[in-house]
């Protein structure tokens, strides 16, 4: 077999049963092949980043196998003729790429929820035990007395310098409004360089007043605070550091789950329902650094290297310590420190400590905040004024579906652009995903041969949708709706299908929907496709 036949077929390596002859034939050829053997494990890591996953998504580790794969297949088509093949080899590649972006959509909106790995069976109790440590959790910002809480986050030393500098993890704060924002917390580091970040909680929960600081050496990089009346938040520039106060709306209110905000899981899942028991699988025990014991649990991902920790302490069933692991190095370790009650916060409602600290240059260069990496429930006119690139919005709703949602998201492959996904929730059950990216309308525009593509259909205003095999269509709709699925709340359903789209500026949205529509459904919902800009009035 040669190199050309095997990419033909590539596909009928990563699907089919071991014992197909044609699957014999191509594990031949990967064992005696390198460039080909790295084309599939590509493929084979996005794959196993890509299946089903149940709720809100990804710790650290998906967002940087996916950032690796997509810059590397980027530089791969700009100095290759990339030739489509027919049917299923033909839209492979170019699926793994938009399904490799839109996981971004579905782990940041989500921030954390891994996939089980193929043949592992649930495991009820480890799934128990997360769901009661997530609970105990929330019970620590309970009661009538100031309780505080302080972490460590240690960027552990690594050789490889790829992995020292891929590093970063989830921050969440408050708005005056009450919203809350996810921010990115980039940890880079040099190759084997450590360092530790310090998180600092005080929060009252009879008023819910709260102060949050981090520190880096002797030097805060991020404080917000909430004394009653206002919103306070740390700005820091070039030498320089201000206190910003901001007061609340009349319909502030402080979090219901303070956990979801100052807890040690913050970003990342707090809350599992049942779907969720077989992405937990037990991982034996561990002696922690102050000597306790405590029951490990693995988050698996798909991807034997590449996976999270949560280590329970036995005591008193808490988180006491996270762990991310990639090919067999620790990235991250996130651990309780400290839980306490207070008569007053170390560090004022108003932040007035921190504004007085002297500016320094303590802590690494590379620690890095970047605002907003999810903003939930945008309007149009700011999905316009935030994109680099045209976007779509659909003139007239689905007739079947309710309220639209659109989010705005951190695009992790190619910052500081954003990408868009629009989500519809339908009471039969038909709930409608678009997802806007610009790092796959990069990919797709260095694809020549994609204008070739079969197109089933174009709308009067230039919009195709291009051809797709079945087993595709419905591998794409469920990565889209698992990314909507903190709003559409259903599970994808075994009748799902997807959709690539070509607009005529040469953008490349993807459409899901939980189930089938007919042709003229499909063919309106196309038809009904503008510019976003159209429905601003500014413009």
């Amino acid at each position: 077999m040669n190199c050309r036949t095997f990419r033909k077929h590539i596909v009928t390596l990563l699907d089919a049963d071991p014992g197909d002859p044609m699957h014999v034939e191509l594990s031949a050829h990967l064992r005696s092949c390198p460039k080909c053997a790295e084309t599939h494990d590509q493929m084979a890591r996005t794959l196993s980043a890509l299946q089903p996953s149940h709720g809100v998504t990804a710790g650290p580790l998906f967002k940087e196998r996916v950032m690796s794969r997509i810059v590397k297949l980027q530089a791969t088509n700009r100095h290759e003729t990339i030739r489509w093949q027919p049917v299923r080899a033909r839209v492979w590649r170019p699926a793994v790429a938009v399904a490799a972006a839109v996981l971004t959509v579905a782990a940041i909106s989500q921030i954390w929820r891994s996939n089980v790995d193929r043949g592992v069976p649930p495991t009820r109790p480890a799934f128990s035990l997360l769901s009661q440590a997530w609970a105990a959790e929330a019970a620590l910002f309970a009661g009538d007395e100031i309780r505080h809480c302080a972490n460590e986050i240690i960027v552990t030393p690594v050789d490889d310098p790829e992995l020292a500098g891929m590093r970063w993890t989830p921050l969440v704060s408050l708005e005056a409004t009450g919203r809350q924002r996810i921010h990115q917390l980039a940890l880079a580091a040099k190759p084997g360089e450590t360092y530790t970040v310090h998180d600092y909680v005080w929060y009252d929960p009879p008023t819910g007043r709260f102060t949050r600081l981090l520190t880096v050496g002797d030097q805060p990089i991020f404080a917000n605070s909430y004394d009653g009346k206002a919103i306070y938040r740390l700005e820091v520039g070039d030498g320089t550091r201000r206190v910003a106060k901001t007061p609340v709306a009349e319909s502030f209110k402080p979090p219901t789950s303070p956990a979801s905000v100052f807890g040690l899981g913050a970003g990342i899942r707090s809350t599992l329902d049942e779907d969720d028991a077989s992405v937990v699988v037990p991982a034996g025990h561990q002696t922690l650094s102050d000597g306790s014991q405590a029951r490990v649990l693995k988050a698996a991902s798909g991807s034997a290297d590449s996976y999270y920790l949560f280590k329970v302490r036995e005591s008193d069933n808490r988180i006491a310590e996270t762990e991310w692991i990639a090919k067999g190095q620790s990235m991250l370790v996130t651990r309780r420190v400290r839980t306490e009650t207070v008569a007053k916060p170390g560090v004022g409602w108003d932040l007035a400590e921190v504004s007085a600290m002297p500016v320094g240059k303590g802590g690494p260069a590379n620690v890095a905040i970047s605002p907003d990496m999810v903003v939930p429930d945008v309007s149009i006119q700011r999905m316009v004024d935030k994109a680099t690139f045209e976007t779509y919005i659909f003139a007239t709703d689905p007739p079947w579906a309710g309220k639209r949602q659109i989010s705005d998201i951190l695009d992790l492959p190619s910052p500081p652009h954003r990408m868009f996904s629009i989500a519809y929730r339908a009471d039969d059950g038909r709930h409608v995903v678009l997802a806007q990216v610009h790092s796959y309308n990069k990919f797709f525009g260095a694809m020549s041969e994609i204008h070739e593509a079969n197109v089933l259909y174009e709308s009067t205003a230039g919009v195709k949708v291009l051809a797709m095999p079945a087993e595709r269509s419905t591998w794409l709709a469920g990565i889209l709706l698992k990314s909507a699925r903190y709003w559409i709340k259903d599970p994808a359903s075994e009748d799902r299908t997807g959709y690539l789209l070509r607009t005529p500026e040469g953008t490349y949205p993807a459409l899901a929907v939980n189930g089938r529509l007919s042709d003229d459904e499909l063919h309106a919902l196309i038809d009904s496709l503008v510019p976003a800009k159209q429905f601003c009035p500014n413009d």
